[in-house]
């Protein structure tokens, strides 16, 4: 195969990969991990006992309560054994994470819910603060 050859048949291959992956990667699901991982922190907190701590990465308001007392009572009434991260939502594609980038909107969603399974199905509701923390704001074991 001459020089020339090998040269045409690389770009034409370029000129079809390239946009199939970014196409790919636009349609595909974006997995918010930060928050994932603030609700696994926030769960692993409670099952440990550690209130105190859990607290810290929860809002103070009536779903979760105001005060440690409060906070301890409900969160012990919807603590299960969980496992697993079965869902997320609202679902975001990289895609359009991107298009928001381009057109100056925010890109991280305001709130997420995490959704574990296991013993039990436990929601985990969080908000982003206005420093850019991702905060519990409510916490449901619920019915499948």
């Amino acid at each position: 195969m001459t020089k020339p050859l090998r040269w045409t048949l690389a770009l034409l291959a370029a000129a079809i990969a390239l946009p199939a992956g970014a196409y790919l990667w636009a349609k595909a699901e974006y997995y918010p991990a930060e928050a994932v991982d603030r609700a696994q922190a926030f769960i692993n907190l409670l099952h440990a006992g550690q209130f105190d701590h859990a607290q810290d990465l929860a809002l103070r308001n009536e779903y979760v309560g105001r005060t440690p007392e409060e906070f301890s009572e409900l969160m012990f009434r919807q603590l299960c054994d969980v496992d697993h991260v079965a869902w997320t939502a609202p679902p975001q594609t990289n895609g359009n994470r991107l298009r928001r980038w381009f057109n100056g909107a925010q890109v991280e969603m305001p709130e997420i819910t995490v959704e574990f399974e296991g013993g039990c199905l436990v929601s985990v509701h969080l908000r982003r603060t206005a420093d850019g923390q991702w905060k519990v704001f409510n916490m449901q074991r619920h019915a499948g």
